[in-house]
C-alpha cells in the first residue's frame, strides 16, 4: 500500500478517532473522505444535515442512486436500517446532543479550537453550513484541514478574530 499523504493523510489521521458505534456527522471535503479510513472493526453511523443517517459507502457514479446525495453533493448509499428524512430533522439529531463526534473543514482555526468559516466568493457550496450548529451541539470536534491556504499564509493561529 502506497504511503498517504495530502489530505488522504489528514482523512486517515481523522478517522483513527472514531470508535465502533459512533454517531457521526461528516462535512463537505476531507471529512467525508474519513469513511475511506476506518479503522477495522469499526461501523459508524453517519448522518448528514440534508437528510441521511445510516450512510454507506461512496457508489460509483454508474451504481448511484441520483435521489441519495452526500452534503457534497457526490453519490451516496444508504445502510441496512439507515433512512431518509426532512432537513430540520437532520438539525433536530445536532441541536439536540445526538451526534458523538463531527469532523469539519474550516478555513482557519486557532488554539483555543475556535474556527472561522463563511462563504467563499465564487464557490457553490457556502462555506459556513451547519457549523455553528455543530460547534455547539455535538460531543467531539475534529477539524480536517491543511495547515496553510493556497496562498501559503496559515490557517492554523494563535487567535482566530471575526472581521
Amino acid at each position: 500500500m502506497a504511503e498517504l499523504t495530502g489530505r488522504a493523510l489528514i482523512a486517515s489521521r481523522c478517522a483513527k478517532f472514531f470508535k465502533d458505534g459512533d454517531f457521526v456527522n461528516l462535512g463537505i471535503g476531507v471529512p467525508l473522505m474519513c469513511v475511506n479510513y476506518l479503522p477495522e472493526g469499526v461501523d459508524l453511523w453517519l448522518e448528514a444535515e440534508i437528510g441521511t443517517v445510516g450512510s454507506g459507502p461512496s457508489p460509483k457514479w454508474s451504481d448511484a442512486d441520483i435521489d441519495i446525495i452526500d452534503a457534497g453533493g457526490m453519490p451516496a448509499s444508504i445502510i441496512k436500517g439507515g433512512s431518509v428524512y426532512e432537513h430540520p430533522t437532520g438539525f433536530g439529531f445536532i441541536r439536540g446532543g445526538h451526534i458523538d463526534v463531527a469532523v469539519l473543514g474550516t478555513l482557519q482555526v486557532d488554539q483555543e479550537g475556535n474556527i472561522a468559516n463563511w462563504t467563499i466568493p465564487g464557490k457553490v457550496v457556502p462555506g459556513m453550513g451547519g457549523a455553528m450548529d455543530l460547534c455547539a451541539g455535538v460531543k467531539k470536534i475534529i477539524v480536517a484541514t491543511d495547515h496553510c491556504e493556497k496562498n501559503g499564509d496559515p490557517k492554523i493561529l494563535k487567535n482566530v478574530h471575526c472581521h
